[in-house]
């Protein structure tokens, strides 16, 4: 028996935003869909718990226990890895204007917002990313069609060209470096590229 099974409950991810709650009755688990978001941040994930008058639309085994299930998820999704978005407000606040939750309509335009700039900085992530590749592929195939290419050095004063009849072992390890680089800079746009497109 899973450690998810003795306790009778368990989060989790589902997709790149989304998130979940599920609950052990009898014998098979039941699910309620967390709102939730990625961030580019320190905090990589913020979730949207519902206001207490829309945690009422949750199935009957959820409805009454906003307090205790919403400890549960910040108990493993802790900060600072994650932020939460509708805690302060409790089963028993009345709906006003000085709560601190905000509407459904509010937060789903700031959850819409914080997404396109979130998505703009992944954009811009990936074009630096693929334009790093380019660079590195354009020193390896001019190097290697030259036979020289500059020795890979953090520090310009020691950085010097070098030559692949002179020094061929040194050549090869420079170009190594120039092709791993590109390589790891091309695996990264494309992956951030298809993260980006997912739903």
């Amino acid at each position: 028996m899973t450690i998810d099974e003795q306790r009778g409950w368990r989060v989790g991810h589902q997709g790149r935003d989304q998130m979940y709650y599920e609950e052990l009755h009898q014998g098979a688990w039941k699910r309620i869909e967390i709102d939730g978001e990625m961030l580019m941040g320190r905090a990589h994930h913020v979730i949207y718990f519902a206001t207490p008058e829309r945690w009422l639309e949750y199935p009957p085994w959820a409805r009454d226990r906003r307090a205790e299930i919403t400890a549960r998820i910040t108990s493993e999704f802790r900060e600072p890895d994650y932020e939460y978005h509708g805690l302060a407000a409790t089963a028993s606040a009345a709906p006003s204007a000085a709560a601190s939750n905000v509407s459904p309509a509010g937060a789903s335009a700031r959850k819409g917002g914080a997404s396109a700039a979130g998505n703009r900085a992944l954009l811009v992530a990936v074009l630096a990313l693929l334009v790093l590749a380019g660079a590195m592929g354009w020193l390896v195939t001019s190097g290697v069609a030259r036979g020289e290419t500059y020795l890979p050095l953090k520090q310009a004063t020691l950085r010097r060209s070098v030559s692949r009849a002179q020094e061929p072992v040194t050549f090869w390890m420079s170009i190594g470096v120039y092709a791993a680089m590109g390589a790891g800079a091309l695996a990264l746009g494309v992956l951030g590229g298809r993260a980006g497109r997912r739903p």
